[in-house]
């Protein structure tokens, strides 16, 4: 064997310093044409935004750095990602773009003390930070900018102090949220000072979270003592809502003062709420995100800049609330003008880059083609050089590889036989005889290598373009991989309006263990399969499978880190994940949990334990889906003010976004799937696979539902007409949305309302 390798390095040296040499070539042209190109387009600034959370206050912050990404002289591209409240996450996710090629990081620390280590990261690898709106325990950052949160508490506490002068009780409830963020920690530090200075107002604090639910029931345990406060500070808009809502139920409107932070625009925001008389006041906490794209650019262009960059808050009242709101609603109708016309200059400058790359990719590729030209005639000379170099060490070769040949041929004969003599009694059908076929496959590729060994000569002809052979069948490979990905993709879209099986991705890079678990599953669940964890990956978030069988040990990307990524996708995050492997023992096992795994299973298993394992998975799914599905009859409150309960879970996050979605452009007859996709950032088939798993309803017929469920609570709260009814919830004519109401409540509106 150690001769055979000798042979076979002398002959592939010869090819590798041929190929080398035509390769340099090629590159240094390639990279000639790549820096011409390359050199007729200006600098682009890529600035990586890390939210920490969701809410309208984030929402407008990231439409206005969106809008500023053309607003001012250098090409910049913004691009945002959220940790949705998971410290975690926001770690992972920081180091993830500092490893990229993001040139500035502009940072929301989800907690004080979690994100300092990845800052310091960030900061050893040059990568500027900006941090926004929170602040961290580290001072590696380059720049800070947000309100003064101590500034916000002190404003709130003069203007509490002032209305509990008045009151009967001079009391005054602080609820403080979270106090592992810094703005709250901030603005309780403020509130808290100011409070000092006034002994005539009795001063207290209770320390919740950020939540409305939780604040309302604070405020409602806190109204049953003997002695009740005058006013409630909050230490948001949002939290004050939940006081309010409280306050309101114990009949006190009016007696008991709320004051908010976050002064928002819009429909049930702080501003409103100050008009209706529902807050005393609130605090405007700026935004301007066009602002930190300023600052970002100053830092990367080495203009001058302030390292602390603080916001102006003020005090909305009753006195000043009408001016806010006006100036408020014409600035955010602004903001969403601009982000328009951004998307449609992303569009225009897309266009032209693709004109300019296709015009230098063909001078380029005219240029390469004139050079393969001369290379393949110097290539055609030096490989019969080479073939005949080759033929003088042939027959010692053969002769090496015929000896050691035989000796394989003898246990190959007494498995052969065996299966063939099998095959040929045809007494196996079904399954049976699909494993004998993959046992009777395998033996044939056993037989052709030792018949290629035998005439060696031949193969030895064959290998004087072994490296083009190499190159041939990585590109057939890729082919294949793409042409099943690509299979399974049309299979699946085919799928998508029917009420299909249970769908089933099989990730695995054997084809026979693919083709076995396919045998396996066929007959009760619709399968697709994937041949490296990379493509898996790609499949699942597009088709959105039920359930997903995986190997551990595979190429490009391993079960476990694709374990791991579906969990971490909300796309993909409620996918049932099995492992097969041959890896047994218990850490292992534990590994494949923490990355996620819902169930692992050890190689050889039995097929009726795999069997039981999906079915017991896919039964729990459907308890989700039975879930959810309850949920959706709740889609729409029952008063204006009211808001559905929002639980911390990826599915949950999901459903509340796309509730709000729904709620936010319900009275558009023409709103389509595909609208409500690109506002969550989601295809419409991972849309379709998504809803219907975890609520059993289409996207569509979940819209229409939940239309006719505000349809209902308008008949019993309004006096609005049928018509006006119909239109405000978004059917096209007031007999469709009777025809519909029908056919769900069993009764017209009329009659149901006449009840």
């Amino acid at each position: 064997m150690f001769l055979g390798k000798i042979f076979l390095s002398l002959h592939h040296e010869t090819n590798q310093n041929n190929c080398l040499r035509m390769k340099k070539i090629a590159a240094l042209l390639l990279l000639l044409a790549m820096l011409t190109a390359c050199s007729q387009k200006e600098q682009t600034y890529k600035i990586a935004v890390s939210q920490c959370s969701i809410g309208n206050w984030r929402f407008k912050l990231n439409n206005e750095m969106l809008a500023a990404q053309h607003l001012y002289e250098e090409d910049v591209k913004v691009e945002i990602i959220n940790c949705f409240d998971q410290s975690d996450v926001q770690v992972r996710q920081i180091d993830s773009l500092v490893n990229s090629d993001v040139d500035l990081l502009v940072v929301a620390p989800n907690e004080y003390e979690e994100v300092a280590p990845v800052l310091k990261r960030a900061k050893e690898k040059g990568v500027p930070v900006i941090l926004f709106d929170r602040r961290a325990d580290t001072d590696d950052y380059t720049a800070f900018i947000g309100g003064d949160n101590v500034s916000v508490g002190r404003i709130a506490a003069e203007h509490a102090a002032g209305l509990a002068a008045e009151m009967a009780e001079r009391k005054v409830l602080e609820i403080a949220a979270l106090q592992s963020t810094s703005p709250s920690r901030d603005r309780h530090q403020g509130f808290e000072e100011t409070m000092r200075q006034h002994p005539e107002v009795d001063y207290e604090c209770i320390f919740g979270d950020w939540d409305d639910h939780h604040t309302q029931d604070i405020v409602q345990e806190v109204l049953k003592r003997e002695h009740r406060p005058d006013v409630i500070f909050c230490h948001s808009d949002f939290m004050a809502r939940g006081a309010y809502w409280a306050v309101r139920d114990a009949k006190l409107e009016g007696q008991v003062k709320i004051i908010g932070v976050d002064g928002l625009p819009g429909a049930d925001e702080g501003i409103e709420h100050v008009q209706q008389g529902h807050f005393a006041a609130t605090c405007v906490y700026p935004t301007h995100g066009e602002l930190i794209v300023r600052l970002a650019l100053d830092i990367l262009t080495g203009k001058p800049y302030e390292r602390q960059n603080v916001l102006p808050s003020v005090l909305i009242t009753p006195d000043n609330v009408n001016m806010v709101a006006l100036y408020g609603n014409e600035q955010m109708k602004l903001n969403n003008d601009l982000v328009t016309i951004q998307g449609k200059l992303e569009n225009y400058f897309g266009l032209y880059n693709i004109q300019s790359r296709l015009l230098w990719s063909s001078m380029a590729v005219i240029l390469l083609l004139l050079v393969a030209v001369g290379l393949t005639w110097r290539a055609r000379k030096q490989i019969k050089r080479a073939h005949r170099r080759q033929k003088a060490l042939n027959k010692e070769q053969t002769l090496f590889y015929t000896n050691a040949s035989h000796q394989l041929k003898t246990p190959l004969t007494l498995i052969a036989g065996p299966v063939k003599e099998l095959r040929e009694r045809q007494v196996l059908k079904g399954d049976d005889e699909q494993l004998l076929e993959i046992a009777d496959r395998n033996i044939r590729q056993l037989e052709g290598l030792v018949s290629n060994v035998l005439n060696f000569r031949k193969e030895v002809d064959g290998t004087m373009m072994h490296d083009n052979n190499v190159s041939q069948a990585a590109e057939e490979s890729a082919a294949d991989s793409e042409q099943l990905i690509q299979g399974e993709h049309l299979n699946m879209l085919k799928q998508d309006d029917t009420d299909e099986l249970p769908n089933i991705l099989i990730i695995d890079d054997n084809a026979d263990m693919r083709r076995y678990l396919r045998t396996l599953l066929a007959n009760n669940y619709y399968v697709m399969e994937a041949d490296d964890g990379q493509n898996g990956l790609r499949l699942a978030r597009e088709s959105v499978p039920d359930l997903i069988v995986s190997d551990v040990m595979m190429p490009v990307m391993d079960g476990l880190e694709l374990c791991q990524q579906l969990k971490e996708d909300f796309i993909t995050s409620h996918i049932p994940v099995i492992l097969l492997t041959a890896r047994s023992t218990e850490a292992q096992q534990m590994e494949g949990y923490e990355h996620g795994a819902d169930a692992y299973l050890t190689k050889p298993f039995k097929a009726e334990l795999l069997l039981s394992r999906i079915s017991n998975l896919l039964k729990s799914r459907q308890q989700l889906r039975q879930y959810f599905g309850d949920q959706s009859s709740a889609a729409l409150p029952a008063g204006e003010d009211a808001k559905p309960v929002k639980l911390t879970t990826q599915n949950s996050l999901f459903m509340d976004s796309l509730k709000e979605a729904v709620r936010n452009n319900m009275s558009n007859p023409n709103l389509k799937m595909d609208d409500l996709g690109e506002q969550l950032g989601i295809s419409r088939v991972q849309l379709y696979r998504k809803v219907k798993v975890l609520t059993g309803l289409s996207p569509i017929e979940l819209l229409r539902q939940m239309r006719l469920e505000r349809g209902k609570v308008l008949l019993n709260s309004t006096t609005k007409t049928v018509a006006e009814i119909a239109f405000e919830v978004g059917f096209g004519t007031p007999s469709y949305f009777t025809s519909c109401f029908k056919k769900q409540y069993g009764k017209l509106p009329m009659e149901y309302r006449s009840e």
